[in-house]
Parts: C-alpha cells; structure tokens; sequence
C-alpha cells in the first residue's frame, strides 16, 4: 500500500505519517509542493494520496484535476483549515473520496483510510497504475477513438460487430464528432482491412465531374482525357469507400450512385465495357435523412441501400466524462508538438472546458486545447489561457472572490445545472433547503442590484 502525503506544512506531514505508522502503514511518501506531487504520481503509483487543498503555486483541486483522470484507481482524501461546502462538494465530484478539516483528528482520518481501502478491496485484480479500466474495453480497432464514456464504449463494441459484415454502414452525427475516423476504424476492423480506404467529400465534387470523379473515364472521353483513370471506386475495390456528407448528393446523381451499389460494377466514361467492384461502402451525414426523405430531397430506396448498419456518433457534451479526459489526453499531444511541458489545467480552467457546450464538438475541444498551449508560459493552463469567448459562455468565475462570494456563485452554479430546484440543489450541496432558499434571494436581490 503505497500512501503519498501532499502538503506545504511540515507538521502536518509529520503528524499524519505518524498516525498512519502506527497502525502499519510503513511506506508513506510526502510532499510539500502540489507541483512536484504531480510529477511523482506520474511516474509512481500510489494508492492513497492525502491532499491539502490550500497550497501556494498549485492548489489542491488542480493537483486532483491533473492526475484523476490518469490514474482513476487512485484514491484521494482532501485536507483543509477552511471547511467550505463548496470546495468539499467540488473536491468529491471531481473524484476525491473524502474530505476533512484540519486540525484532523486521528480517529476521523483512521476510518476515512480505512473506507478507503475497503472499497479498493472491491478492485482486487485489476492493475490501475496509469491505465482507465474502461479503455480496456475498446476494440484494438478503434483505439485511436479516445474515450472514457460507457456510452461510447458500448457504441464501439457495437460497431466491432458490424464491421466484420459486409453490410453498408451508414454513421450520423454532428461536424466534429469523429465521423471519419469512425469510418477507419471501421474498415481497419471489417473483412477488407488491407485494401485501401478511400474517402471522398461528396460536397466538394462538382455535378460536372460527378461521374468521371466516382466512376472513372476513358482517354478521349472528352476534351483534356488524355489517359484512362479509374474513379474512387475501382480505386477502392477489395477495401472501403467512404462517403463523406452524403446527405448534400444533388437528387438527379443519387440514381447513379444507387445503381452502382446495387450491381456492384462500374462503367467508366467513354467505354462501353463494366468492371465489376468488390466494396465495403461507409457513409456518413450530420443531416436528417429521414426528414430529407419526406420531403422529397433524397431517395428513399437510397437511404435504405445505404442503411444497412446505422451508428449515431453523440455530440460532445453527452459523453459523460470524456470532456477532462480528452482535455488531459489532447493536453500530451500538442505539449509534444509544440515542445511544452504542462503539467495539466487548473480547477477553475477545466470547470470552464467542462462547463462548455461544444458546438463544433471533438475538433473544437481539440483546438481550444492547442491555442491554450500555444499562449502558455506556465506550468499549468489557467482560465487566462482558453479562449475569452468560451469563458464568457461558462459563467464560471475566473478571479478571487472572499468566501461568502465564492459560496454565493457556487450556489448559484448548481441551481443552474439543476434547473433551479432548490431541494436537488441542497442534496447535492449537503445542506438544508432553507439554506438554499435564503441564500438564493439573496443572489436575486444581488442580480437586481447590479
């Protein structure tokens, strides 16, 4: 059982190694800066971390929101002088298991690591050093796709099994959830995973080069054929065709298509001879193709022909859980990039990340994160660092406040994410209704005042 103690006052540290030494905890590690404990964790597991939340240069929750999402088998306890509600509900939703107020007593700290270590008991077997366990669970094929979200680990699954068919598959979902490399992922997985994976933008192919582009043509075939060039689809033949936005195909080019896919042969332009073609067919769409179909702008025996398989890619803001854990994961990438050490993002930055709705999805998170990088100096992304449009939008505060403030707008926060009801707000705050309601008037005559 390794414990690491983190903490910027040295009796506490001597005190609370002491305590645990007695009751045969001998290898306790500790530190007085919450920047260097981040380093430690990275290259060292440990089971149990006791964490100050008050510490200069790297408070506690930024200690807690930089290493959580790496190790999720660690578990955290949180060490304070303030006891603030606030602080101790944030704490606990960003993965602390439990919180105390210094000057601890030693019995109270005792049963807190002892729960502790009754609930990783539960995790007996299972190696968490560095590792979610819910990665483990995603097909090799798909392990580009970054995720920690059940939902979306049970999509790819599902999308594991489809793919060793041969049925056309067709993927929706909004720009910027992945649709492309779903697709990939897809062909890699499928019964074809050494042919070529071609992908076309079906917006971006003129009407007049529709067939020639698709279908391939013929030398003389029309002024400026000098050669004979195949279309994407003997350029895929035994792998995958991907079509990208097939939702925009104009009306009188869906016939044309709908032909090729039903007699699998293609005939180039300026010959008279066919070729036959051996495809996996992808396409993807953030349009309603139902909807399209009613209303007479797309094909219905189309729709159908390319629905043999249809996966719904959820926008970014319904995957549970994945927004700090590609935050962190999209952090590593661009830092070796552009050559950066950061450590992480500080609480208030990631409430921000976290807070967002991600219109644009993965690909906007994915640059949010790399202009933050690009503007920072520092150890860790502060609010300073994100986008001021996105800050904007999160109300979620960025400067120091005194304690009643920071409690008032802390308030106010969970009664917006509960859609202002007030006994959910007090459940999740841990305290009673008529807290919440004197407090909430007092933020309206706060509003009203301003």
């Amino acid at each position: 059982m390794n414990i690491l103690i983190v903490d910027d006052e040295m009796s506490v540290l001597t005190s609370v190694k002491r305590v645990l030494n007695r009751k045969g905890f001998k290898k306790i590690e500790f530190s007085t800066d919450g920047e260097k404990a981040i380093i430690m964790m990275k290259n060292k597991y440990y089971d149990l971390v006791l964490l100050d939340v008050l510490m200069p240069r790297c408070d506690g929750l930024s200690v807690l929101q930089a290493t959580k999402s790496c190790n999720p088998g660690v578990e955290f306890i949180m060490l304070t002088a303030l006891d603030d509600v606030a602080t101790a509900v944030k704490s606990i939703h960003m993965g602390a298991s439990d919180y105390l107020v210094k000057p601890v007593d030693n019995d109270r700290l005792l049963q807190s690591v002892r729960q502790v270590l009754k609930r990783k008991d539960m995790f007996n077997g299972i190696d968490f050093s560095g590792v979610g366990r819910m990665e483990n669970n995603i097909p090799k094929a798909f392990e580009e796709i970054k995720t920690q979200s059940y939902q979306m680990i049970h999509l790819l699954n599902y999308a594991q099994a489809m793919s060793t068919s041969n049925a056309p598959i067709l993927i929706t979902g909004d720009s910027g959830t992945g649709k492309e490399l779903m697709a990939r992922a897809i062909h890699k997985a499928g019964p074809k995973p050494k042919g070529p994976f071609i992908a076309t933008n079906i917006t971006s192919t003129p009407d007049t080069l529709f067939d020639s582009h698709l279908f391939g043509y013929c030398k003389g075939a029309y002024t400026g054929a000098t050669t004979d060039c195949p279309g994407i689809f003997e350029q895929a033949d035994k792998g995958t065709i991907f079509l990208d936005e097939i939702g925009e195909l104009p009306f009188p080019n869906q016939a044309k298509l709908l032909r090729v896919l039903e007699d699998k042969i293609v005939t180039r332009l300026g010959d008279t001879r066919p070729r036959k073609i051996d495809v996996r067919i992808v396409s993807s769409t953030n349009s309603d193709l139902k909807k399209a179909c009613r209303k007479g702008r797309f094909r219905l025996d189309l729709f159908y022909r390319l629905r043999g398989v249809h996966i719904h890619l959820p926008s970014l803001k319904d995957r549970q859980g994945d927004i700090p854990f590609l935050a962190v994961t999209f952090l590593k990438q661009v830092c070796e990039r552009y050559n950066k050490n950061i450590e992480g993002f500080t609480s208030e930055a990631m409430d921000i990340l976290n807070d967002y709705d991600y219109p644009g999805n993965i690909r906007e998170l994915f640059n949010l994160i790399e202009n933050a990088v690009i503007f920072c100096n520092e150890n860790f992304i502060f609010p300073r660092h994100i986008d001021k449009n996105i800050i904007s939008d999160t109300n979620i505060p960025n400067e120091l406040h005194t304690l009643k403030e920071a409690s008032k707008r802390y308030i106010a926060y969970v009664l917006k994410k509960t859609d202002g009801n007030k006994k959910k707000a007090a459940e999740i705050l841990g305290v009673s209704l008529r807290h919440i309601q004197r407090r909430s008037s007092e933020i309206m005559k706060d509003t009203e005042n301003k």
